[in-house]
């Protein structure tokens, strides 16, 4: 099957990418001109890795197209890779979605062959099957006789991207009708070594798709909560506890450990999204309570930053925080654990607030606007900072605040051993007073 992907974002690109690598002739096509001449260029568009090493590599594998026509005519299999943002009431917007249907339609119908549609953007339960394929109905299509909808998300997270792609813990697929196994047979092409897919309707498919990152949510809010609990109980070892909780087979490690609140692209928004699915069809609403208990992380934060100003005797000192994006090795600034503590921090406690992060330097009025002082430099940073709070694990990080002498640190992630450095850490989780 000759692939096409519609939409290089910051998932599409890297999806292209991977499908190129599996000896793939991928047709490439954004309605962003600027991304397009990028990648005719040989640049990566985004700071992601293996994106410029990917792109020098399978360069020839890939065509970039100006024109929707000859992509649609020459593929038999077109990836959709659409922003679905999140609306006020927490469900998902499908307008990118049906614009690029409507405008492919017409293509489609004098292809006189069926295209099949997948779509690898997260969208809401019902919109494949009573949306989608009723919106090209609508143009005079038959469905599966011109095409057939399919439903494909990616558990990836971005800074891992390809990393993601290429290691899946399985294959989720939605299909309505019985030429969705072709998409099965499809990845199996792909996959050299046997991949694990689940193949189910559209329907099921999306409810699975936000019900696997709302659990997930669960798991981390459950973290924080038992590591709060830890704060405020006497010789206790949070880090023990959560590990051997994670030791049981029916619970598991993955993100059962000490951190900050989730944030990012997808765990919140799809958390949310699960909420109103839920609002008609039961009483209560597990993902709304995880939502509340994690709205109070930062608070949690903040508390713990003023006693130790206290503890400390400390009067109008640098506080330094280390990491603004929602994780190492990405640019997304918008909702991170950094962003909402420096909306909620009380400025009065402290003489200046600095910030350093090496994924991305905020715009002017950004910074204006907190009155935050970014520094360039990591140990000038460091150096300028009294107290510093790291917001998200980083080997760079580590290694300077090891380094750092008669500093005040505050660990969110317990990654940093007090043993090894000449400054006082204070860690989630651990009694204070």
């Amino acid at each position: 099957m000759i692939s096409s992907v519609i939409g290089l974002g910051k998932l599409g690109f890297p999806f292209a990418l991977f499908l190129a690598s599996k000896n793939q002739k991928v047709f490439c096509y954004d309605n962003n001109v600027k991304i397009l001449e990028k990648i005719l260029k040989k640049k990566s568009p985004y700071i992601e890795p293996n994106t410029q090493k990917y792109l020098k590599k399978f360069y020839k594998k890939m065509f970039i197209t100006y024109d929707l026509s000859s992509l649609i005519k020459q593929s038999d299999i077109t990836h959709l890779v659409l922003p679905t943002p999140s609306l006020k009431n927490n469900s998902f917007s499908n307008n990118y979605i049906i614009s690029c249907l409507n405008e492919i339609a017409p293509i489609l119908k004098k292809k006189n062959k069926m295209n099949m549609i997948n779509i690898t953007s997260t969208v809401m339960p019902g919109s494949c099957g009573d949306i989608f394929c009723k919106t090209l109905e609508s143009k005079g299509l038959i469905n599966n006789k011109d095409f057939i909808i399919t439903y494909n998300p990616h558990f990836i997270a971005q800074g891992t991207t390809i990393y993601n792609l290429e290691n899946p813990d399985f294959i989720l697929i939605g299909a309505d009708n019985k030429n969705g196994s072709k998409l099965v047979s499809y990845y199996n092409r792909i996959y050299k070594n046997k991949i694990d897919i689940s193949l189910m309707n559209t329907k099921e498919a999306e409810i699975t798709k936000i019900s696997i990152n709302s659990y997930i949510t669960t798991k981390i809010t459950f973290a924080n909560f038992i590591s709060e609990v830890c704060e405020n109980t006497k010789d206790v070892d949070v880090s023990k506890i959560l590990n051997s909780i994670g030791k049981d087979r029916r619970i598991g490690k993955a993100y059962l450990g000490i951190g900050t609140k989730y944030s990012g692209p997808c765990f919140p928004r799809d958390n949310k999204a699960l909420d109103f699915f839920v609002r008609r069809k039961v009483k209560n609403s597990l993902p709304k309570f995880i939502d509340k208990i994690n709205d109070t992380q930062t608070a949690r934060l903040t508390k713990i930053l003023k006693k130790i100003v206290v503890i400390n005797k400390l009067k109008k000192i640098n506080l330094g925080i280390l990491g603004l994006t929602y994780k190492d090795k990405t640019s997304i600034l918008q909702d991170s654990q950094s962003y909402d503590l420096i909306n909620k921090i009380n400025f009065d406690l402290f003489k200046n607030l600095n910030v350093f992060d090496k994924n991305i330097k905020p715009s002017k009025v950004y910074l204006n606007k907190y009155k935050l002082t970014y520094f360039t430099g990591l140990k000038k940073f460091i150096k300028n900072s009294k107290i510093i709070i790291l917001m998200y694990p980083s080997d760079d990080f580590i290694k300077a605040i090891i380094k750092s002498k008669n500093k005040i640190i505050i660990d969110c992630w317990n990654i940093i051993n007090d043993q090894i450095t000449k400054s006082k850490v204070y860690k989630l989780g651990k009694f204070l007073l």
